[in-house]
């Protein structure tokens, strides 16, 4: 028989056997083994009847019905694999890769929502870049330190890794390798989507927390140096805080002690503003202390002293700042020459005197001066004897010592003046 004649009868059972198969709710495991058998010898006659010199045309029709039976097992794929015996067979017989009705294929779903899921996680990856972009430029300055350069340059290496692995070609193959075993396909824009989210928030968290944590760390630094008197490291400490974290009332508080020290009051006036910004009322206090003493402006300086002791915040037994802002106060209204209020402030900061550590000789060597503008002499000498008296036991009140020993009279020569002058600025 010739091989065209065995090629059509093959084709006719092959197409019977499928059509029985259709008909059946439950195959059984011989009828399919039977069937993708039929369709072995099929391939193995056209791929002969191929190799013939002369051959019998086969009818059109046949390779139409062909056609046909073929589409109609390849749309059986999902249920091909449902059958166990599927792989032993397949392992039995080893039938080559082109035999495509031994390696049915699952129909590809499609993915759930994949153009919202795209758009979020290019949204998501520009907004981690954005955050990465904002971290590392706030830690570069002139002279990076180990840790500066570590928070300038892993920020970045992460966006870019992350955003080159969703939006390059490279990068896709290798996250679609890694979520092969781990999420279906179908789910795979989805996995993308949430790995870019947890990818900003990782960033949100850093920019959020991390960065005033950072700063905080710096001023810390920066408080230890300027309690050691390295007022240049200070001032880059708290220069970098800030940088880090810009709402951050007490770095700025802290810098405009340290400009205050480097006889920079201009930037330390602007650095207070800031601080006052932030709620901060020991700027109040030195900034009018400085309005006082820099500026003579004794008008402003006393409105900010009583604005502060009426802000809500204000911590009354915060004896310290308590003591600052009625000295100041007082200091303020004494050269308004607004005497009975400036000695009713004065009093209440001597009385708070005795709760601070060491003895401030300000408020007495002040309320001196009120008491002789008053024309009240005795009881201005007992003030005097008691500012001269708290001025000798530190080295920076020196300056007091001189006026209160001029007023007393027991110095006919001195450069001092009745005036207070950088002596003060300690509070």
């Amino acid at each position: 028989m010739l091989t065209a004649d065995l090629l059509q009868t093959a084709i006719a059972d092959y197409h019977r056997q499928l059509r029985s198969l259709k008909e059946l709710k439950n195959w059984s495991d011989q009828s399919v083994l039977a069937m993708l058998r039929e369709r072995d010898r099929i391939q193995f006659l056209i791929d002969h009847l191929a190799q013939q010199p002369v051959t019998k045309a086969l009818a059109t029709d046949k390779w139409l019905i062909l056609s046909e039976d073929d589409a109609l097992l390849g749309q059986w794929n999902d249920r091909l694999l449902t059958l166990d015996q599927l792989p032993i067979w397949r392992n039995s017989i080893n039938p080559p890769e082109h035999h495509w009705w031994w390696h049915p294929k699952a129909s590809e779903t499609k993915p759930i929502l994949s153009w919202l899921w795209g758009g979020l996680t290019i949204a998501l990856l520009t907004l981690s870049l954005a955050f990465a972009k904002d971290i590392a430029t706030r830690f570069f300055d002139d002279a990076p330190g180990l840790w500066s350069s570590i928070g300038a340059i892993v920020p970045t290496i992460l966006a870019l890794f992350a955003t080159g692995g969703v939006l390059t070609k490279v990068g896709q193959q290798a996250i679609d390798t890694y979520l092969t075993h781990r999420a279906p396909p179908r789910y795979k824009p989805l996995v993308r989507c949430l790995l870019a989210l947890g990818l900003a928030v990782m960033f949100f968290l850093g920019h959020s927390i991390g960065l005033p944590w950072a700063a905080h760390q710096y001023h810390s630094a920066g408080i230890n140096q300027y309690q050691k008197s390295q007022l240049t490291n200070a001032q880059t400490s708290f220069q970098r805080a800030l940088r880090l974290h810009p709402d951050f009332p007490a770095a700025n508080h802290s810098l405009g002690l340290t400009h205050e020290d480097l006889r920079d009051f201009d930037q330390a006036k602007t650095n207070y503003a800031t601080a006052i910004q932030g709620g901060s009322l020991e700027s109040v206090n030195n900034l009018a202390r400085l309005q006082i003493l820099d500026d003579k402006d004794y008008a402003s300086a006393a409105v900010l002293l009583k604005t502060a002791l009426n802000a809500p915040q204000r911590d009354p037994n915060d004896t310290v700042l308590e003591y600052g802002l009625r000295k100041n106060l007082g200091w303020a209204w004494l050269k308004q020459e607004r005497h009975l209020s400036a000695e009713g402030e004065l009093r209440r900061a001597i009385t708070l005197e005795t709760t601070l550590t060491d003895p401030q000789p300000d408020a007495h060597c002040l309320l001196a001066q009120v008491l002789e503008a008053q024309q009240k002499q005795p009881d201005a000498n007992t003030t005097w004897e008691t500012c001269l008296r708290h001025a000798t036991k530190n080295p920076q009140d020196d300056h007091w010592s001189g006026i209160a020993a001029k007023a007393l009279g027991y110095e006919t020569e001195t450069n001092t003046t009745d005036t207070p002058s950088q002596a003060e600025t300690n509070q």
